[in-house]
């Protein structure tokens, strides 16, 4: 990807977005979040798996614009947790999984040899999608240093974390003695580490590229359509200039994110990236919300799910890094070289 989809990109996001929005209407989405059981559908897990979203050669540009349509399409399933972050991890440690995975990004865990084998225990805070996986990759300090383990999804103590969406809810986990794989050993665990948490964050801004081009959508479609005084509401500049300004957001977003799918090693760009798209996400859902006046907090029109996908974006970026000191220490450092 240059700057630019090549045609075969392109086809897979058209792929991408047909197979979503046949199958995951915005009245489907509805129902999986209000369900008193799993929010997620299991049932499309072997159908990512035939279009190649889950394959290890998969490369990060076609996964990014996979993304984009699954945060259109608020894909009810642990893709993104599974295609990012925890993908990496198994990719360097060579082990083969197709089963939904994330990786523990905040924890204080222990490991020690027991054996053959390892015996985990600690805590693991606020991991999404922990109802809807069956592996874990946490990161536990041994004698030499930090490594990266794998354990059953099944084996932690899973407490629900209350939080905006209930298509992406978070879970605090316990590890007590519970049995571990090794996947990375100390001392390439920090890289590996790294470019996992990138690459993961790639992806995370591009779905929110995808939830600010959908909740655009939702206002523009209303804009068009809704008449008042005798002519649709989207000729008046009270309506039109937000429109536009969100338009702005959702293309300045789009660009970023495209570019730090090329360059994931670029802390900066990543974090540029991920920081604009967030924005992006909360000014259209709340630029739509006003353009569809009270139908637009009403429970039953579906825009509050895309809304509370951006606000759960925003959570999740306010408990990482902080974006300017990324940018500013990757200034400094390209400075001194």
């Amino acid at each position: 990807m240059h700057f630019a989809p090549s045609d075969t990109q392109l086809a897979i996001r058209q792929e991408a977005r047909r197979f979503l929005t046949h199958r995951y209407p915005p009245g489907r989405v509805g129902e999986l979040a209000d369900a008193d059981g799993p929010r997620h559908d299991p049932a499309v897990w072997p159908q990512l798996r035939q279009l190649g979203w889950l394959d290890r050669d998969a490369g990060l540009p076609e996964l990014a614009l996979v993304a984009e349509e699954c945060g259109r399409a608020l894909l009810p399933a642990p893709w993104w947790v599974s295609a990012g972050a925890a993908r990496r991890a198994f990719v360097a440690a060579g082990y083969q999984s197709d089963a939904p995975a994330v990786l523990a990004r905040d924890g204080d865990c222990t490991a020690a040899e027991d054996g053959d084998g390892w015996r985990i225990e600690g805590v693991l805070r606020a991991v999404p999608d922990a109802a809807g996986v069956a592996e874990v990759v946490v990161t536990g300090s041994t004698r030499d240093g930090s490594g990266l383990f794998r354990v059953a999804a099944d084996d932690v103590a899973w407490t629900a974390v209350e939080g905006p969406d209930p298509l992406r809810a978070e879970a605090d986990g316990v590890l007590r003695g519970t049995a571990a794989r090794l996947l990375v050993a100390p001392g390439d665990a920090g890289r590996v580490g790294r470019t996992a948490a990138l690459e993961a964050e790639v992806l995370r801004a591009c779905e929110a590229v995808g939830v600010a081009d959908r909740a655009l959508e939702f206002g523009l479609d209303h804009a068009r359509t809704r008449e008042q005084f005798g002519k649709v509401i989207g000729g008046f500049q009270a309506v039109a200039h937000p429109l536009a300004d969100g338009y702005a957001a959702v293309e300045f977003a789009r660009s970023l994110a495209y570019r730090a799918a090329c360059v994931p090693d670029d802390e900066a760009a990543v974090a540029a990236a991920a920081h604009a798209a967030t924005s992006a996400a909360l000014l259209t859902c709340e630029t739509a919300i006003q353009v569809c006046g009270g139908m637009g907090v009403t429970w039953e029109f579906p825009l509050h799910r895309w809304y509370r996908r951006a606000l759960w974006h925003a959570a999740y970026q306010a408990s990482g890094p902080d974006v300017l000191d990324i940018v500013a220490t990757a200034a400094l450092a390209r400075g001194s070289a």
